[in-house]
């Protein structure tokens, strides 16, 4: 019996990568992005559940790139952050392919080519501003890359900033890359290009190119929130009751005495807090959750370890009862899109938050 724990369903992110698909031209490949643990599902058994359907996958950095290896021997891993200088000879050594911003960094990645160049995926700055060439000086950077001759060019990439915020925006960056993919082609023959992360496989499917990279929809959350009837979410997250207590009126619960019962309640504490990356922002918010199909309301302070909630009345919880905190209980349901909203951040926070020592299960069907 674990304290807290998740169940990824595995048939469910089958399901979502092939809504994904059903979307893209059949010649389009898949990046199956993989980093932060698979967004707290558990990157090596993801991977191995979408190896069949994917043509590659892309991680952070060096070290989830070394863990997901044995995982998939047989499918590129692609680094989507900048590698440390410390880090390149050994992203060469195991034949990653790392993202590259400018033409020194090339240089530098070249210097460790043996017997073949060395792969690179060139990111453009189109307007994200985070990392990539500029796009104003990105045919100049391309011209001298297609020189060095220990460097092959994998793919070229953007990213988009606003997906869902700015589609004007979006589509100015995606059809800046529409207008310049003649050039990059004829640079590098066989080059791929890829621009599409998840929100933008569903807003932007018909500029595809020749791979796309989803992330958060993998796992079944879809942004924006009106495709998400076309998903399902793969991760329930589950905890158990600890104790049950029946107390007063006016009796303070948990630090900083920010909750006081109005009424004589019962109140159960269950085995999660902001340590197990259940967010303590849920503190003396509209958050809740389920018991026996109810909704049990979060009271006081989320600490690190434990956090309480109210019972409802006429219900009876013991300690070792199952309390779901995403997910769905009879006719309830909590997604991680819920928590999002009641916590003031972002879905892909939740999920990746969530800290290991809280186990992962997988199952492989209903």
């Amino acid at each position: 019996m674990f304290r807290s724990w998740t169940e990824i369903q595995a048939d469910y992110l089958q399901a979502n990568l092939r809504e994904l698909r059903s979307r893209l031209p059949l010649r389009c490949g898949v990046i199956s992005v993989v980093k932060a643990n698979a967004y707290g599902h558990g990157a090596t058994n993801v991977a191995k559940v979408l190896k069949s359907d994917s043509s590659a996958f892309a991680v952070a950095c060096l070290s989830e790139a070394l863990e997901l290896r044995e995982a998939v021997q047989d499918r590129d891993i692609l680094i989507l952050g900048p590698s440390l200088p410390s880090e390149r000879q050994e992203v060469v050594k195991h034949d990653f392919i790392p993202t590259v911003s400018s033409v020194e960094e090339a240089r530098e990645y070249a210097k460790y080519a043996i017997s073949q160049p060395v792969r690179l995926s060139i990111k453009i700055d189109t307007g994200m501003g985070r990392i990539g060439l500029w796009k104003d000086h990105a045919v100049a950077s391309l011209n001298t890359l297609s020189r060095l001759r220990t460097v092959s060019v994998h793919s070229i990439a953007t990213h988009l900033a606003a997906a869902v915020e700015d589609p004007i925006f979006s589509r100015e960056q995606l059809e800046w890359m529409e207008e310049h993919a003649s050039i990059f082609r004829k640079l590098f023959p066989g080059v791929l290009l890829h621009a599409l992360h998840s929100a933008g496989i569903l807003e932007f499917p018909d500029h595809a190119f020749d791979l796309v990279r989803p992330g958060l929809a993998l796992y079944g959350i879809a942004s924006p929130e009106k495709y998400q009837h076309r998903f399902k979410p793969a991760l329930s997250w589950k905890t158990r009751v600890i104790e049950v207590r029946e107390v007063g009126k006016g009796r303070c619960v948990s630090y900083g005495h920010t909750f006081t019962t109005s009424e004589p309640c019962r109140l159960a504490t269950i085995a999660i807090g902001y340590a197990d990356g259940y967010p303590v922002q849920l503190s003396s918010s509209p958050a809740y959750v389920l018991a026996q199909g109810l909704r049990c309301p979060i009271v006081g302070r989320v600490t690190m370890d434990q956090t309480v909630v109210s019972i409802p009345k006429g219900l009876q919880v013991s300690r070792g009862d199952e309390i779901v905190l995403i997910g769905e209980q009879q006719t309830e349901k909590i997604t991680a899109t819920d928590i999002a909203h009641w916590a003031g951040t972002i879905p892909w926070e939740i999920l990746t938050r969530i800290h290991r020592r809280v186990k992962c299960l997988f199952r492989s069907g209903q």
